[in-house]
């Protein structure tokens, strides 16, 4: 009889096994618990030779595969799954065009539309966080010729004794010598780590080691890497820098950390504003006084989790896994979505906390992906489980869920985006529409449209927002995520901001002209038809003469209907001297027929006030966290402000502007300083029939003086 191994994710046959597989072969149960154990045996083996090829992979890591776009997959087991289970990959004929169909649709089911450059995985201990970046950086120096690779830590030491040793353990077995030639150099010891804190394979690819102690512009001096691994506190100086050296040769980076240190800079250059696009149920979290559920902690039966305390008091090779890994291939599957609500009720009425799994980032080209110990059956994850008992629930969300805390104080404090943030489509079609404008120099000017409804205010659109503008595409965000000063900042300018369009009044007139649908746009636009639409603009005169006002004076000539506009009164009033005559921005507006009221100068603190006021909400306790079954919060007293999903640049805003730290120079204040204005000008719900502005500048002009009947001049391409 051979030797049962005892191992964290292969137990022994039970009796069912060995009776099912006695039945299947026609043969007794001793021959049938032999072939059984034999063929265990080998797996086991051949996964302690040779980790790279033959080794365990838990499925959150094929998740994070398809976000890198990673181009090789070793596992064929799930491969066959992927075959099995999906009807897209059902029909393919290699497994090269499975794993790609794969990741294609796991991107597309975790909103991305492309491959990421840079994931940041976060996890709670022993979560195999370092093994799969130092699997996947092995991966790429095997199967790449002259790859470029570099793994980081907090210091040298640190490096030889935790992260050096990974990579030995997945360098290929025919890899392991000690070797020092022309095309290869070599040279480990347990001791010491590689030699000069590097290794060049037979292939001609290369790695290299390097530690946060080092200064920053000497150790990434002149790298240009496929791929690099930064683990555990990465300062975030060096992430925008690590970036640019991936650009070359079209580099990933895979950061891995546990966040024992919370929210650190690092952490929120990935994770402010990021979405929630994939959830778990936290079961040691919950949410309705009962018990820690410590089985479904590790996706095991309630048997399955004695069993393995049950081995351990009789010390005995366990006859259950360690833990079992979540079903990533599922989520694939139909009626599954972000939030499971189905989870958030299991267990007979049980409530837990939902922690998230993915995260998309405001940069596309970022994810959050969180790692547990239940995907490391290798990790002894009981034990993790059983060390947390007693805790508090934040450190169990830190330790085992890798959540890190935001505990930064922001200004708008109420705002949150399961309450605040909804549907487009749920923004009323009627009700009274303002519109606000914080013009620049420096950099691009940012307008919101605000709707008010009985006692209800909406932001329902923004400008630039995620939409194509003609002459220029989709701008990127308004602003980023960034790490300086500790992370207390607003964010840095995105692209959205800076570097300006260079667009003038009259530039700005269109925009505002095309998207409210004015008449006098929809006259030119279908009298110049052979010019493109995406780049027609008219001729500047005659964009001089559009108006929305009829020979009344009342703003009805737009699809949208504004009833005031209002501009920052500090950029508008200032004066200065043209054609020997002082000039405001607002008398150059009304020159061009966009009529503006000045802001209220009232004080910050006031505005913010005012917002909060109107984010403020209550839900009701009597249901679980708040929320019916759908996902709906439930209401004592309702919030009365609401943004569009479609407008991320406000909404990454409302969560992240502090002002105490940057101040006028501030990435998100403009957003911020018309919702402002907005809730201290007076905006009411005034009915479709009152125009008249109460105080301020007016629309006033003389009845009749504006021109309907137009004749246009042509079009001209779009200024550049």
């Amino acid at each position: 009889m051979s030797k049962i191994i005892g191992h964290a994710r292969i137990p022994p046959p039970s009796w069912e096994d060995i009776r099912a597989e006695a039945a299947i072969s026609g043969t007794t149960p001793e021959v049938a618990g032999e072939k059984i154990i034999r063929m265990q045996n080998k797996q086991i083996e051949l996964e302690a030779m040779d980790p790279l090829r033959n080794g365990y992979e838990p499925p959150i890591w094929h998740v994070c595969d398809a976000l890198l776009g990673w181009p090789w997959c070793y596992d064929r087991p799930f491969l066959k799954q992927c075959r099995t289970r999906l009807p897209a990959c059902r029909d393919l004929k290699t497994d090269r065009e499975v794993w790609d169909t794969f990741c294609e649709l796991m991107r597309k089911h975790l909103k991305y539309e492309r491959a990421i450059k840079m994931l940041l995985i976060l996890g709670g201990n022993r979560g195999a966080k370092s093994e799969y970046a130092a699997k996947r950086g092995m991966m790429m120096v095997t199967e790449k010729e002259n790859a470029r690779i570099y793994a980081m830590h907090m210091s040298e030491p640190r490096s030889k004794k935790d992260q050096q040793p990974l990579f030995w353990k997945y360098m290929p077995a025919e890899w392991q010598v000690q070797i020092a030639s022309l095309v290869a150099y070599i040279k480990y010891k347990e001791k010491t780590g590689f030699a000069e804190n590097s290794f060049i394979t037979f292939n001609g690819s290369s790695g290299g080691f390097l530690n946060y102690m080092q200064d920053k512009d000497t150790a990434l001096q002149g790298m240009e890497a496929d791929l690099v691994l930064p683990d555990e506190l990465m300062p975030a100086d060096w992430v925008p820098d690590l970036e640019l050296r991936l650009a070359t040769r079209a580099g990933k980076a895979i950061a891995t950390f546990t966040p024992i240190h919370g929210y650190t800079p690092t952490v929120k250059i990935f994770c402010d504003s990021a979405t929630v696009v994939k959830t778990i149920t936290a079961f040691l979290c919950p949410r309705d006084r009962g018990a820690a559920d410590e089985a479904q902690a590790l996706h095991l039966t309630q048997e399955q989790y004695d069993e393995l305390w049950k081995s351990v008091d009789k010390r005995r090779a366990a006859l259950a896994p360690q833990s079992q890994p979540e079903d990533v291939l599922a989520w694939l599957e139909p009626d599954d979505g972000p939030f499971d609500a189905a989870q958030r009720l299991a267990l007979g009425g049980r409530v837990f906390d939902q922690v998230p799994r993915v995260m998309k980032c405001v940069d596309p080209r970022k994810a959050v992906v969180f790692f547990n110990p239940s995907d490391n059956p290798y990790g002894n994850p009981k034990e993790v489980v059983a060390d947390l008992r007693k805790k508090s629930r934040a450190y169990v969300r830190e330790r085992f869920y890798g959540m890190a805390e935001k505990t930064i104080s922001v200004m708008i404090p109420k705002f949150t985006r399961k309450i605040h943030v909804i549907p487009a489509s749920r923004i009323p079609a009627e009700g009274t529409n303002y519109f606000f404008m914080d013009p620049a120099s420096e950099r691009n000017s940012f307008m919101s449209w605000f709707r008010r409804r009985g006692n209800d205010a909406y932001l329902y659109r923004e400008w630039p927002g995620k939409y194509y503008i003609p002459g220029i595409g989709i701008p990127g965000p308004w602003a980023i995520p960034s790490g300086r000063k500790d992370g207390l900042n607003d964010g840095d300018p995105g692209e959205g901001q800076r570097p300006s369009f260079g667009f003038g009044n009259a530039r700005y007139k269109f925009e505002i002209a095309r998207l409210e649908r004015w008449e006098d746009w929809k006259i030119w636009k279908e009298t110049n038809i052979e010019c493109p639409a995406e780049d027609g603009y008219p001729n500047e005169d005659d964009l001089k003469e559009w108006d929305t006002r009829d020979e009344e004076g009342n703003p009805v000539r737009a699809e949208e209907i504004i009833t005031m506009r209002y501009v920052d009164s500090r950029a508008a009033s200032s004066p200065r001297i043209e054609k020997d005559r002082p000039e405001t921005l607002q008398t150059q507006l009304d020159s061009i027929n966009l009529f503006f009221n000045l802001t209220p100068g009232a004080d910050i603190t006031d505005g913010v006030n005012a917002i909060n006021s109107a984010l403020d909400y209550e839900l009701d306790p009597s249901s679980p966290e708040g929320f019916a079954a759908a996902g709906e919060p439930i209401f004592i007293n309702p919030a009365h402000f609401f943004i569009s999903e479609e407008c991320e640049n406000s909404i990454y805003a409302f969560e992240n502007w502090m002002n105490s730290t940057d101040g006028q120079n501030g990435a998100c204040k403009d957003p911020i300083d018309l919702a402002r204005y907005f809730f201290t000008s007076e905006c009411e719900d005034i009915g479709p029939q009152d125009y008249q502005p109460r105080g301020g500048v007016s629309y006033g002009r003389n009845p009749g003086s504006a021109s309907v009947n137009r004749v246009y001049r042509g079009a001209r391409r779009l200024p550049r």
